[in-house]
Order: C-alpha cells, then sequence, then structure tokens
C-alpha cells in the first residue's frame, strides 16, 4: 500500500536536511576563510620577499666607482642608493683607463627645477649614465630625474626644486619610494601588496621596515644591511 509522509515526518526531513545545508555552508565558509587568509599572507610575503631582495641586490652594489661619502640618502617613504641599474640598454659602470675612480658629474648651473651638469657620462665611455625616472644623489640632498627628460642631455629636469651649489658632486641612484599603488624602483611597480615604506641611516646600517597589507592580511618584515 502506498501512504503519504506525514506532517512529523515531513518537518523531520526539512529539520535535518536544513541542518545538513547549514553544516556543509558552515564548512564551505571555513574553508574559503582558511584559503583566503592563506593566500592574503602568502601574497603579502611575496611582496616583501621581492622588495627585500631588490633592495639588497641594490645595497650590494651601492656606490661601486662612486664617491663613498654619497652612498645612501632616506626620506619619508623613499630611499636612494647611489649605482646604476643594470638594464639591456646600460651594463653599469665601469673603469676607465684614463681616467679613475671614482666617477660623478659636478653641477655648473640650476635654474628652476633643473639642473645642468657639466657631463651625464661619468665614466666617460660613450653611454649617458643619467635617464627619465632615475634618482640622483647630490652633496645636500637626493632628488628625482623627471619622466620628460631626454637622456644623454646634460640639463636635468627634477621632479622637485633642488637646493644645490655650484661645483656640487652628482652621482645617478636607484630610487624606490613608496606610493598609493605599491613600492616602486625608479618609477616601476615592484610590489603592489606593499602599504608601509620606512628606511633610516644610523651610521653605516641602512635599516628598512616594510609591511604588506592584502585582502585583509598583513605581513612586516624588518632589514638591516651594513654599507661599510
Amino acid at each position: 500500500m502506498k501512504r503519504g509522509l506525514t506532517l512529523v515526518e515531513l518537518m523531520l526531513s526539512i529539520t535535518i536536511a536544513s541542518i545538513l545545508i547549514l553544516t556543509l555552508f558552515s564548512i564551505y565558509t571555513l574553508i574559503a576563510g582558511t584559503y583566503r587568509e592563506t593566500r592574503g599572507g602568502w601574497y603579502c610575503m611575496q611582496s616583501l620577499r621581492s622588495s627585500i631582495l631588490q633592495i639588497d641586490s641594490d645595497l650590494k652594489q651601492c656606490a661601486c666607482l662612486l664617491p663613498q661619502d654619497m652612498r645612501v640618502v632616506c626620506r619619508e617613504n623613499a630611499l636612494f642608493i647611489s649605482g646604476i641599474p643594470v638594464t639591456s640598454s646600460h651594463s653599469g659602470i665601469g673603469i676607465n683607463s684614463k681616467t679613475p675612480p671614482p666617477y660623478f658629474s659636478t653641477v655648473q648651473s640650476l635654474s628652476g627645477d633643473v639642473v645642468t651638469l657639466d657631463t651625464a657620462d661619468i665614466d666617460f665611455d660613450g653611454t649617458a649614465d643619467y635617464w627619465a625616472d632615475l634618482g640622483i644623489i647630490t652633496e645636500s640632498g637626493a632628488y628625482v630625474i623627471a619622466h620628460g627628460y631626454s637622456r644623454g642631455s646634460t640639463a636635468v629636469p627634477l621632479t622637485s626644486i633642488p637646493s644645490v651649489y655650484i661645483r656640487e658632486r652628482v652621482v645617478p641612484s636607484v630610487h624606490y619610494e613608496l606610493k598609493a599603488g605599491g613600492l616602486y624602483r625608479n618609477n616601476q611597480l615592484l610590489a603592489e601588496a606593499v602599504c608601509h615604506f620606512e628606511a633610516r641611516l644610523e651610521g653605516d646600517d641602512v635599516i628598512i621596515f616594510v609591511k604588506a597589507c592584502y585582502d585583509g592580511e598583513e605581513k612586516s618584515l624588518s632589514y638591516t644591511y651594513c654599507i661599510q
């Protein structure tokens, strides 16, 4: 004989099904939260790792063949490391057999935000050693070369009005700066998850603190490098 479900049986079935659905949803929420947390933490650590490895690499080559008293300048949310990044169009500073190091330019004149140097080729190898978005270090401070700079020109426009003196020494530098989109190196995004960047110089020690934030997760890292 066929018979339908009683009201009690129907209510019991609905209750069991509801409990099962809630249990599965709770398990899904837990797994999704764990995955999101793990993914956020991993992305933060990757950003920190990329930042520190690149900074460490630049510091190891700091002031190679350049004046040793113009190695590093720290500013709020920014770091300048003297030297030239090796690129597809530049192999770095090289020793000139006719002119011994240290190599540097000198300030010839200043007009507004434009500094005129005696040379844009500090090691005299026929290749300009300054280009747009690179940093420069002078005896009185550090600045960023404007994006519109024409490579090879001795007239170097900067992103801010400099306070320099005639005959000051000038060297190119790698430039790190924290912006709204993350940590940038020479105006190119290096790590987008970085939300805090602090660098200071204590004696011969460069002390760097970096924090990364992503999807509600935060990770931080402190790093010290002796440039002596």
